[in-house]
């Protein structure tokens, strides 16, 4: 895959999880029932562990895509010398996502008891992303973006 593929795929990733983390935000902050094909969505959003200091977890989970999607964007304009670095700071930053998103799928499964099909988009959408810059990382040729793309 080059390194122009790579980065878009990310960043589309990335923009599907700011979708879904915005629309879990929207419902939480207006109160709505989350459209779900179970009641575990609910269940999920009306737990106490559904906020972290006061503040509903799909806002920074929309934080988190957001500042993804933006890394991606901002990567062409990267001089080549500094690629690597960038290439740690995706890393870092996808398996933050990807080490919360497992954190929070736990609770679901043993604390909440609950499954929310769209938590479940995240946290694969999350390891997606967590994958593809271990890729990204582990093949600097990746990385460099050619002056004519």
């Amino acid at each position: 895959m080059s390194s122009v593929h790579l980065n878009r795929v990310m960043f589309a990733l990335a923009v599907a999880g700011l979708i879904v983390a915005g629309l879990l935000w929207y419902w939480h902050a207006q109160n709505a029932e989350v459209p779900c094909t179970n009641a575990g969505c609910d269940q999920v959003a009306q737990h106490p562990t559904s906020r972290l200091f006061g503040i509903p977890v799909a806002a920074y989970g929309t934080f988190f895509y957001l500042s993804f999607a933006l890394l991606c964007a901002i990567r062409p304009s990267v001089p080549a010398e500094k690629q690597r670095l960038f290439a740690h700071l995706l890393l870092l930053w996808g398996t933050t996502g990807f080490v919360v998103s497992a954190y929070l799928t736990y609770l679901e499964l043993f604390v909440i008891h609950a499954i929310c099909q769209w938590c479940m988009a995240s946290a694969i959408i999350a390891t997606a992303l967590f994958v593809l810059s271990i890729l990204a990382w582990r093949q600097p040729q990746l990385l460099t973006i050619p002056s004519e793309a």
